[in-house]
């Protein structure tokens, strides 16, 4: 999903920005998508 606030992720310390993709790694923290240690099923 994309980010429709700004903040900071906790994985990486990185600044998360307004319209970046986003999703919950294994903590349930918001996080890049490329940060997240939770890998994406494909259908």
């Amino acid at each position: 999903m994309k980010a429709r606030f700004g903040g900071k992720c906790p994985a990486c310390d990185g600044a998360i920005k307004v319209g970046k993709e986003i999703t919950k790694n294994s903590q349930e923290e918001w996080v890049h998508k490329a940060c997240s240690d939770i890998e994406e099923e494909l259908p």
